[in-house]
């Protein structure tokens, strides 16, 4: 099984893997990105530079224990050799679910066009954290 595929499992567990259709609540779409967006620049910074510390900065506890350092390095190490490093996104879809708040964005890496890059966002005091992160992309499939 590909370790990307692995890291999407283990966080659909981690979510509790409700897969199914859910009513959709509206959200304020410029509120969740004016945190959103800058949590994610900095994930896929971290992601092209290969620090760990940065691409994992907003994480919850449960995501630094599902992708510790030795992961993060594996993944990323899979990941680029398909579709190379991130250029550029754009805004697909933010939508409610339960507590967390799900960004789906359309990301360019060098490679690959069109990847999907899902956030989960889940409320912690006054700050919101990243309890999600998938890659979905046809080179990431094979």
């Amino acid at each position: 099984m590909k370790q990307v595929l692995v890291f999407a499992v283990c966080l659909l567990l981690v979510l509790g893997g409700g897969c199914g259709k859910k009513a959709e609540v509206p959200v304020d779409k410029e509120k969740v990105l004016a945190y959103a967006d800058p949590i994610a620049d900095n994930l896929l910074a971290g992601f092209n530079e290969g620090d760990y510390a940065k691409f994992s900065r907003d994480f919850d506890a449960q995501m630094k224990s599902v992708l510790p350092e030795t992961a993060f390095a594996q993944m990323r190490q899979d990941m680029v050799s398909k579709i190379g490093l991130y250029e550029s996104r754009t805004v697909s879809k933010v939508e409610k679910q339960g507590e967390a708040t799900v960004v789906i964005y359309k990301a360019e890496f060098e490679k690959e066009s069109g990847v999907k890059v899902t956030v989960v966002f889940t409320p912690d005091g006054e700050k919101n954290l990243v309890s999600g992160l998938f890659f979905d992309s046809p080179e990431l499939r094979e």
